[in-house]
């Protein structure tokens, strides 16, 4: 990807998403409808964008199959994902970042109980879903 374009996308606080999980989806669907300041952009973790955006040493490894979260810099994985990125919505999901005060242990234990049986919950799918047109121009990498 062209240097410039990758600068500019550093700029942007930016939700990565498994593209095949309907749970995610379902939870950008949301973002996107409270997102009233429409600041978040998305790409799907299949896209390959957070390897080449992110700084190598901030990747886990393995590369999680949920939710990161990048924003000034910083990624962001599980539960501090999540809340982060509640904090860009309206109310009331932006009250969900005051689960921040609980101990990390216990909120990153349940996020990881529902990410792994995401897909009993959701379901999986075969693609990713097609934003409307006024939603396309906040996905980053499709």
């Amino acid at each position: 990807m062209i240097q410039e374009k990758l600068e500019r996308l550093q700029e942007l606080p930016i939700v990565f998403y498994d593209g095949t999980c309907g749970f995610c989806q379902a939870s950008i669907q949301i973002a996107l409808k409270y997102n009233k300041r429409q600041d978040l952009h998305f790409a799907a973790l299949q896209s390959g964008l957070a390897e080449e955006l992110v700084p190598q040493a901030q990747l886990p490894d393995p590369l999680p199959d949920s939710i990161l979260f990048y924003e000034n810099g910083q990624l962001y994985t599980e539960s501090e994902a999540a809340l982060r990125i509640a904090r860009h919505l309206n109310f009331p999901w932006a009250a969900l970042y005051y689960f921040r005060f609980i101990p990390l242990s216990f909120r990153n234990f349940v996020y990881r109980f529902i990410a792994k049986h995401r897909y009993r919950i959701a379901g999986r799918t075969e693609a990713c879903m097609l934003p409307s047109p006024e939603e396309r121009a906040r996905f980053v990498a499709q």
